[in-house]
């Protein structure tokens, strides 16, 4: 870090240098990535500097930091454990992992470690180790053991050397819940023995580096004591809390993470070291469990949509055109993230009610009036009757217009006709439409190639998936742009094709629909609901298709469905039909297949032998099945892994199962 060191030894991945007061620096640089990740390599190198720093002479010191400014370490690199197909090899990457961490923390001489930035999973293993741990006290600097969210535990020895440091109540929060902390709450907690103020990043170390300095300095060349064993009041109590609280909603053969971390702090409270090294007894059957297979798949399929989009011009001037509750709700979030928004409607009543969702929105989301002010500020409505220049004037200077308008052909192709009259020659034209083929709309428009689809899912603030969809003549830059807006929303965009011949409903509706119109036949046919939902929620979906037509609307349901190739049932219609007519509508009027109180399905639960629900939901996901593989097929999206993405992120299909057409094993 300083002018006055001398190289410690050459290698790829690790910068090692030597002061004149015996310090030796040690910057992570992973070669070839953005960010620091603990591949193969980078271990075998760490172990071979660990042997050679335990046989140096008149060392007095070790400083351990990052030299990327984008942060400390990533953690494991997760493409690798996806390589590994046997417990033994598994165990033999972390047996390579536990004797180098195991030798840097067991040096002769006191070692402390600067995070500043990212320091998750095997990224926080690797500083503890040091004796000593300083956070610079940044927004950036995030400290957590994510693991449990890809289905596994921490396997470097994190669990024990973190459980020494903050105690059972803690380390259980830190592994169970899956969150990172910042630097002042790991402070707080004593998973960090210090901040650095400061700017430390890139040259400008000098904060980092005169901390770690002091810090040396104050130990004098010797090892600190080993800290204590935490103890602990009462471990089952607290045990018993963690249990309330993280693993409410957990299933031991969904996902058996979580359960497993309990019974290792359990089982190994006692003695840390011993919790540390017996994660290489855990941590293989994790890895290679389904639960973890399926959701590191889901991990990698938000990572990949996630880059979707990175790198376009930064939409400054939304518009968007139906104040009901999508358009409003889309036009808010786009107001709370900073863009600047023109919503319009015919309607006043509509547009006041999306002013009042806009507001709640903003004060659940902002911590400040500031901030309120100024996202309120962002957002314009305008009244299609009183306004009509000044909208027309908004319409002009849009960058991206939105069309969110009813699911009607005749009413989309009219009101994007009229703003294309507007419009400034290069602006995006979008539908939010859920299933009208897009060439179908743009026979309306007189120049195509600005205008695609973007299907966002209700609601609109709170779902991750919008489908952004082209079409034929849709140019290249138009898609791009709706990628990037979705990248502005804090949204996952899934790129979808609308072409003639190509059955309605895109990717999601297509394969959601007729899951729930099957239940529902399924249900006429003489299976109680309650049964259907539950088949499905012990596999392990959020709610039953039953209860799920009903949270949507049956009027919707029936709309959504008339477009789809294949037709639902003559009498799954009749008895939606029926149930229309007779005002129930579903949750929102308090009726449809089940009664509600408020937001709640009251349903009549019974027992059910698990064989035959575990057979009915089989048979219930099959018409899922089916459509994915239409999609894939048809081009409507690229692959399988697109379309279990679409699945995962706009469906609630079930993370630890992969995807649906992951699950079904297709190929």
């Amino acid at each position: 870090m300083a002018d006055k060191q001398k190289a410690f030894g050459a290698y790829q991945h690790w910068r090692v240098t030597r002061d004149g007061d015996g310090y030796v620096w040690v910057g992570l640089d992973v070669a070839g990535r953005s960010v620091n990740v603990l591949h193969k390599q980078v271990l075998v190198e760490l172990n071979a500097l660990a042997k050679r720093l335990s046989e140096a002479k008149d060392i007095t010191g070790l400083a351990l930091y990052s030299e990327k400014a984008n942060g400390f370490c990533y953690g494991a690199d997760i493409g690798e454990f996806n390589g590994f197909e046997t417990e033994a090899e598994v165990a033999d990457h972390l047996a390579l992992v536990h004797t180098g961490f195991n030798q840097i923390a067991t040096l002769p001489f006191p070692t402390i470690a600067l995070i500043d930035g990212v320091a998750v999973g095997g990224g926080l293993e690797l500083a503890l180790t040091c004796d000593g741990m300083l956070a610079t006290d940044q927004p950036k600097t995030q400290l957590g053991f994510p693991e449990v969210n890809l289905g596994i535990m921490p396997g470097f020895g994190g669990s024990g050397r973190a459980y020494r440091r903050v105690g059972m109540a803690a380390v259980l929060d830190l592994m169970l819940g899956g969150k990172s902390v910042t630097a002042k709450q790991a402070k707080q907690i004593g998973l960090v023995d210090g901040l650095v103020d400061g700017l430390v990043d890139g040259d400008k170390q000098e904060a980092g580096q005169e901390a770690m300095t002091t810090w040396l300095g104050k130990q004098g060349g010797a090892k600190p004591k080993v800290r204590p064993v935490p103890k602990t009041e009462d471990v089952d109590a607290v045990i018993t809390e963690a249990m309330a609280t993280h693993l409410h909603k957990s299933r031991p053969d969904h996902t058996p993470a979580p359960f497993a971390i309990i019974d290792h702090v359990r089982s190994h409270h006692a003695d840390p070291d011993a919790m540390s090294a017996a994660e290489q007894d855990m941590f293989p059957v994790l890895l290679l469990s389904q639960g973890s297979r399926g959701l590191r798949r889901r991990f990698a399929l938000s990572d990949q949509l996630r880059k979707l989009g990175r790198g376009t011009p930064a939409i400054t001037h939304l518009h968007v055109i139906g104040g009901g509750v999508m358009g409003g709700d889309i036009a808010a979030l786009a107001a709370l993230l900073g863009v600047q928004v023109t919503l319009a409607d015919a309607d006043p009543k509509a547009l006041d009610a999306a002013h009042a969702r806009a507001k709640a929105l903003f004060d659940k989301r902002l911590a400040n009036a500031k901030d309120k002010t100024a996202a309120l500020g962002r957002l314009t409505i305008y009244t299609y009757s009183a306004d009509g220049e000044a909208m027309a004037q908004a319409v002009s200077q849009a960058d991206f217009i939105l069309e969110a308008v009813a699911e009607d052909l005749a009413i989309k192709q009219k009101v994007l006709a009229e703003a294309e009259r507007h419009a400034k020659p290069d602006a995006v034209l979008a539908s939010n439409t859920s299933s009208i083929a897009l060439t179908d709309i743009a026979t309306a428009l007189k120049n195509p190639k600005h205008f695609i689809g973007m299907h966002f899912f209700n609601p609109a603030p709170v779902m991750p998936l919008v489908e952004v969809i082209a079409h034929a003549t849709s140019s290249e830059t138009a898609v791009q742009r709706g990628l990037g807006l979705c990248q502005q929303l804090k949204k996952m965009p899934l790129p979808c094709q609308s072409a003639p011949g190509m059955s309605a409903g895109f990717l999601v509706n297509r394969a959601l629909l007729p899951y729930i119109t099957t239940a529902i036949d399924t249900h006429l046919g003489g299976v109680a609901a309650d049964q259907i939902d539950q088949a499905l929620i012990d596999f392990g979906m959020p709610m039953g298709p039953i209860e799920l037509a009903d949270q949507i609307g049956l009027d919707i349901v029936l709309a959504a469905s008339t477009p789809l190739t294949p037709p639902m049932s003559q009498a799954t219609a009749t008895a939606l039909c029926a149930h229309i007519e007779a005002g129930r509508l579903g949750r929102k009027s308090g009726e449809g297949f089940y009664k509600w109180e408020g937001n709640k399905a009251i349903r009549p639960r019974a027992r059910y032998r698990l064989a035959e629900l575990a057979d009915l939901a089989e048979s219930l996901l099959q018409p899922m099945v089916d459509a994915s593989r239409a999609a894939v097929k048809e081009g409507v999206v690229a692959s399988a892994d697109m379309a279990d993405a679409g699945m995962l992120f706009g469906a609630g299909f079930p993370a630890f199962r992969g995807g649906i057409l992951f699950w079904a094993g297709y190929e």
